[in-house]
């Protein structure tokens, strides 16, 4: 008979023999054997906790993260969607010639409606802050504006530092803002009213000062005369600036000599496209012989004296000039827009004459059929809003090789031409090299 455990011992689980190789009681397990040290992962998973911390603690989290993207955004800075709308009028001169404006493109909140204006107003996050730059306003209309050459959305021509201008002279890209230049046009942001002037052409040292503009002499390719007097010496407000009226062309440089034809001092100064005097885009004339770059220098000749003032503006309109010391003595500048003459060309003869419309997403038509060996002319005519042209493949049925038969770049609006002869029978691809992916077509010689 088997005997019973000791009273007080406990039940014994058979398997603790299994477990151990030999058979341990509950007082064993209780007070015989040591504690095994907990480490501190065991101790953390021991720990009890309420059902509603875990609840909390993901609350707080998801708050967090929402109040880190809010830090964030508006870390990104003016212009903010649905916040600002701004606008900034350009002009863009290569060599001295002042070009047309980049036609409209939409579908970004930083855009232009082919009328001079820089709209910003960001329709999504990536367009706020320095995604509104003046460099990512290029790329968004297809042109290109980095440290060292130039492209405007629409057009297909780049310029870059070092490029010759047609008088031989070494150009460069440069950006002006209301006057003042900008080194570090990259980061550049246009702001609400400002007026950007982007250059490609000779250096242009322009001095900025405090209260005016100040250009080099020798960019001035036309001079006029003020004459400033008093005919009633008793009367101030008889003063008279003659003539009271000038005329320039819009990005012309012009020379305004003034002088002083009354027996005390007078002055003159022009107001900038803020309306404003005293302020950073006007001009102010300085006595002969001095050096215009010196801040205190002031706009007064005396008796008898005479003076210069370097002038230009970019845009059409109206600027009113006065002598400081007879704020009622006023008169303006008008500033007439320019276009630029273009030279027709020669007449050609031809057997075969088509019209081409160039839209921005097709040829009209898109196939063409001609005769071999003759030569014929293909009126370009681009009815889209951005640069076109065609490039037909030769025989060879590949693309920029030596047998290309390629036109020249039409602008929006613009019409030109390709006259050209094809002697082979056969079918020829052709294409648009600005959208090559759906601007194409066949011509059939037959």
């Amino acid at each position: 008979e088997r005997t019973k455990a000791t009273v007080g011992g406990g039940e014994v689980s058979p398997m603790d023999f299994w477990r151990s190789g030999s058979m341990r009681s509950a007082r064993d397990r209780r007070a015989g054997a040591p504690t095994e040290q907990q480490g501190f992962f065991q101790r953390i998973r021991n720990i009890y906790l309420p059902p509603w911390v875990p609840v909390v603690a993901i609350i707080l989290v998801v708050f967090g993260v929402l109040g880190l993207l809010f830090v964030v955004r508006s870390a990104t800075g003016a212009p903010r969607i649905g916040v600002d709308h701004w606008h900034a009028q350009y002009t863009y001169y290569i060599c001295g010639e002042k070009q047309p404006p980049a036609p409209t493109w939409e579908g970004v909140g930083v855009h232009t409606h082919t009328d001079g204006i820089i709209h910003i107003h960001p329709f999504q996050q990536s367009e706020e802050g320095a995604g509104a730059r003046l460099t990512k306003w290029f790329d968004y209309g297809g042109g290109k504006l980095d440290g060292d050459e130039v492209r405007m959305p629409g057009s297909a021509d780049t310029y870059k530092n070092g490029d010759e201008c047609p008088d031989g002279t070494v150009g460069e890209v440069q950006i002006f803002v209301s006057g003042a230049k900008v080194e570090d046009y990259k980061s550049y942001l246009p702001k609400d009213g400002d007026r950007v002037r982007i250059v490609f052409g000779p250096p242009e040292e322009q001095v900025q000062l405090d209260d005016r503009i100040v250009l080099p002499e020798e960019l001035a390719t036309r001079e006029v005369t003020i004459t400033i007097d008093q005919p009633d010496d008793a009367n101030e407000a008889s003063t008279t600036l003659t003539p009271a009226s000038i005329s320039v062309d819009a990005g012309e440089v012009v020379r305004i000599n003034v002088i002083n034809a009354d027996e005390v001092s007078h002055g003159l100064r022009i107001a900038g496209f803020d309306g404003e005097y005293g302020t950073i885009d006007d001009f102010a004339v300085v006595p002969d012989g001095s050096d215009p770059t010196e801040a205190g220098l002031g706009d007064i000749l005396q008796p008898g004296e005479s003076g210069f003032v370097i002038v230009r503006f970019d845009d059409a309109g109206q600027i009113e000039f006065r002598d400081p010391t007879v704020i009622t003595a006023t008169g303006v500048i008008v500033i007439a827009e320019t276009t630029a003459t273009e030279t027709p060309a020669p007449e050609e003869d031809f057997d075969e004459e088509f019209d081409l419309g160039m839209e921005d997403d097709r040829y009209a038509p898109d196939a063409l059929v001609i005769g071999a060996g003759t030569k014929v002319k293909l009126n370009l005519i681009n009815l889209g809003e951005f640069v076109h042209n065609i490039r037909i493949a030769g025989p060879d049925g590949i693309y920029d090789t030596d047998d290309d038969i390629v036109s020249e770049d039409v602008l929006p609006g613009e019409t030109g031409e390709l006259i050209f002869v094809v002697d082979e029978e056969g079918e020829y691809i052709f294409r648009d090299d600005f959208r090559r992916e759906t601007l194409t077509g066949i011509l059939t010689v037959e």
